[in-house]
């Protein structure tokens, strides 16, 4: 039959953009009413992403394909990893890696590479996410004063990527220079810089402290999780409304972190306002976060009186028995 581009979508108009706000944060059940609305539509949206690269074989339009598809890979690969596909999410992966090169797009090939990071994070391959984070940032890197947003976001981001591998990998010093990369792209960008549609990115200096503080709570210091999240300007409330909120996922993260901080410190009432604040942001995702449901267990195994209701009413909802 011969080629009609009647039934095929303009790269433009493949509605990864509108699929990717309907992906909930890293991590949420597989089953929440989010993931079945993506995963339903991913398929569909696949085939005609590969039918516009096909279609649109040159020129502009080809690029423009090719991006379109790197978006939906990306979107695939992203939701794959949550649902703990690694297999075939590390295929879909690659696949949005090497679209966005083809394209000549270094920064949407960097951001995939930041969605690779943590797929090998999650599977315990931390070398190869280190390495592949820091030959990316090479690559990427903003080579004179001045460079756009998107462009130390994705460095930045990738920094962070970095950094996460090595705080697990025992490479603390190595996580340090990592961290300070972070820093310097996010003070660059000054306030906090979206891109979701293309790069992924939320990025400014409230994402940088945040993932940083992470850092403490990996290697076990809850103390001084408790004491920057009270004391650094950049995580402060007052902090977010003049530098910009983080993405949902790093905000919802950090409430949980600090939660679990507060909860080994001593300190269960100001865990429990944690995990109520998790709660009331997003209740599905928080219903199954496993460090939400062993923080509940460790607050219930401390607590020497009596369960308030607020404790019991917590406990019921994440599924955890005292």
């Amino acid at each position: 039959h011969p080629r009609t581009s009647a039934h095929l979508p303009r790269p433009a108009q493949l509605p990864t953009r509108r699929l990717i706000n309907d992906l909930p944060p890293k991590g949420a059940a597989p089953f929440s009413d989010s993931y079945k609305s993506v995963a339903s539509q991913l398929p569909e949206l696949l085939r005609d992403a590969a039918k516009a690269v096909a279609y649109y074989d040159s020129g502009d339009e080809h690029r423009q394909a090719l991006l379109a598809r790197a978006e939906a890979l990306r979107l695939a690969g992203t939701y794959l990893t949550q649902v703990r596909q690694y297999d075939i999410a590390y295929t879909a992966l690659a696949g949005a890696i090497t679209d966005a090169r083809q394209a000549g797009d270094m920064l949407a090939a960097g951001s995939g590479v930041g969605g690779m990071c943590w797929l090998l994070v999650r599977q315990g391959r931390l070398d190869e996410a280190e390495q592949i984070a820091t030959q990316s940032m090479d690559a990427v890197e903003p080579k004179i004063t001045g460079a756009e947003p998107d462009h130390y976001a994705v460095w930045g981001g990738l920094a962070m990527e970095a950094a996460a591998a090595a705080t697990r990998n025992n490479r603390p010093d190595a996580a340090k220079e990592y961290r300070k990369a972070a820093r310097v792209a996010a003070a660059a960008v000054g306030t906090s810089h979206r891109n979701v549609s293309r790069h992924w990115s939320v990025f400014g200096p409230v994402t940088a402290a945040m993932k940083a503080l992470e850092d403490s709570m990996v290697v076990g210091d809850a103390r001084a999780v408790v004491r920057k999240a009270g004391e650094q300007e950049e995580l402060s409330p007052k902090a977010w409304k003049r530098l910009g909120r983080p993405s949902t996922n790093d905000g919802n993260r950090f409430t949980l972190d600090v939660a679990r901080a507060h909860t080994r410190t001593g300190d269960l009432s100001a865990a429990m306002d944690e995990l109520t604040r998790a709660r009331e942001a997003a209740p599905e995702w928080l219903r199954h976060q496993n460090m939400a449901a062993e923080t509940m267990q460790e607050i219930l195994g401390k607590r020497k009186r009596t369960l308030t209701t607020e404790m019991r009413e917590m406990a019921s909802y994440l599924g955890v028995v005292g």
